[in-house]
């Protein structure tokens, strides 16, 4: 009897090999705290590739790995507010403000009047 297409499409899937990339990024966040520890301890960036690549750790491009070490280890995380709205069991919708994801106490801002304002009759003393 045939497989149906459903089993056929299992068994194709599970051959497919990870996108190149994917194996890449992984590559990169298995090894992620020896790049950390390199360079804290002041090595540059081309150094810990050459080394990484010379073992046949990783297998790609400079360039690529240079993305990898900006964004998962240079590139600070934001912090920025995130508003949900939650609607309640009454069919009101309540709203949650500023929550930061390292949970800390967000203040409001104090709202100061910044800028520059003309003043179009000169002081005499600014005058010479």
């Amino acid at each position: 009897m045939a497989k149906s297409l459903s089993e056929r499409i299992a068994a194709m899937t599970m051959k497919k090999m990870p996108p190149r990339t994917a194996q890449n990024r992984a590559t990169f966040l298995a090894l992620r705290m020896d790049v950390k520890n390199a360079l804290d301890d002041g090595w540059p960036v081309k150094s810990i590739w050459e080394t990484l690549f010379e073992e046949r750790k990783i297998d790609f491009s400079y360039q690529a790995f240079r993305g990898y070490v900006n964004r998962l280890i240079l590139t600070p995380p934001a912090l920025m507010p995130i508003t949900q709205e939650l609607e309640n069991p009454h069919g009101q919708r309540d709203k949650i403000d500023q929550v930061t994801t390292n949970a800390t106490e967000v203040k409001p801002k104090e709202s100061v009047a910044t800028g520059f304002k003309f003043n179009n009759t000169p002081k005499k003393e600014d005058l010479l």
